[in-house]
């Protein structure tokens, strides 16, 4: 099977806030956390199911850091029965901050293979 990913995912449980443009700035947003992580994008599993090309902010609280991240993506795929009343989507980031990058390297590669000299 070909993979079309161009960057490692790492499997890791990480907190997720999840906020629509509809509700970016008011309410607690919808709690979730990652399957997987990468520099470019997460799957997630949620307890509301999101539109394909819906607009999403995540706040993402990393394991083992205090550190919130704030990113921005796009839902590219929704699977549905990861549990009872449980979704899987699939986020691609978009407009990533350097610090937002340069948080997920540390976090990502830090740990588990050491930082690479380039990054896709």
């Amino acid at each position: 099977m070909y993979e079309r990913r161009k960057r490692h995912r790492f499997i890791e449980r990480n907190d997720v806030l999840i906020r629509t443009a509809v509700d970016r700035y008011q309410g607690a947003g919808i709690a979730a956390h990652t399957f997987d992580l990468s520099t470019g994008g997460a799957r997630i599993v949620t307890s509301k199911s999101y539109t394909v090309g819906t607009a999403i902010r995540i706040r993402l609280c990393l394991n083992g850091t205090d550190q919130p991240v704030n990113l921005d993506g796009v839902v590219r795929w929704l699977k549905e029965g990861a549990g009872e009343g449980l979704y899987e989507i699939g986020v691609e980031f978009e407009r990533l901050t350097s610090q937002a990058v340069l948080t997920l390297i540390r976090h990502l590669y830090g740990r588990h293979e050491g930082i690479p000299s380039t990054v896709a």
